[in-house]
């Protein structure tokens, strides 16, 4: 009888051809996680525009109490209940500066960290 003193090539390929796929789908799951991530930064930051574009109207239409005042710091669940965003549970917290520019009479909004 013959001793056997390593693997036949049928046996390799079929090895490599496993580790292969494992590691081909690996890639994709890890690709999908990363991508997921940078939408999600991309949603926060959107939704942080759209905040203080609705703070600027909001401080449009009450331009008597804004103008006041250089500056100004309200919530945007106070932007939200005046029916300029939906209500969303983070507005509780998200703070926004509103600046009112005299010589060019214009609102910008800042959210406030």
């Amino acid at each position: 009888m013959k001793k056997k003193n390593g693997y036949t090539i049928a046996e390799l390929l079929v090895v490599i051809g496993v580790v292969g796929v494992i590691a081909l789908i690996a890639m994709i799951r890890i690709s999908f996680a990363f991508e997921e991530i940078n939408n999600k930064e991309e949603i926060e930051q959107r939704n942080h525009h759209l905040v203080e574009q609705a703070s600027v109207s909001y401080a449009k239409s009450k331009k008597e109490d804004f103008a006041k005042e250089e500056e100004t710091y309200i919530y945007a669940k106070e932007v939200a209940t005046a029916g300029f965003l939906f209500e969303k549970e983070e507005y509780n917290v998200m703070k926004v500066k509103i600046v009112y520019d005299e010589n060019n009479d214009k609102f910008h909004a800042e959210i406030v960290k």
